[in-house]
């Protein structure tokens, strides 16, 4: 009897412990939607995305959250041969946390284009989250 109130008790106290780790624990998830186009402009990356009903999405990627390593929400990876461009965005508990272009590197890529530095980007930026529609 004492055996068996001694392995419950410690039962007890790992599942305890255990949810209370579960509890500090941030919950992630990502979504990775196809890059029709990347404009590369002077304050931001815009990004054609396809949506899930074969839609276009717009986004803009303010520039500086590539330049900064404090911020360090954003990065463009290589794209690995043979793959389409994607971007990846990052949530931890519903809030946005990074994104990543997975973009080729040869600038002459069709997937790259120049947007001219005369196009006003800033107001239509939002420099703290990423949402997009999907």
């Amino acid at each position: 009897m004492k055996k068996l109130f001694l392995v419950l008790f410690v039962l007890t106290l790992f599942t305890g412990v255990y949810a209370q780790e579960m509890e500090n624990e941030a919950e992630l998830f990502y979504i990775n939607v196809p890059i029709v186009r990347v404009y590369d402009h002077i304050d931001a990356y815009v990004v054609h995305y396809q949506k899930g009903n074969m839609a276009v999405g717009q986004v803009f990627v303010p520039k500086e959250w590539f330049n900064t390593r404090e911020v360090n929400k954003s990065r463009v990876r290589p794209l690995a041969k043979g793959l389409n461009p994607y971007m990846t965005v990052i949530y931890a508990n519903g809030e946005f946390q990074k994104v990543f272009l997975n973009m080729p590197t040869n600038r002459s890529h069709s997937a790259w284009k120049i947007l001219s530095h005369n196009i006003d980007v800033a107001s239509r930026m939002n420099t703290e989250t990423l949402e997009i529609e999907y």
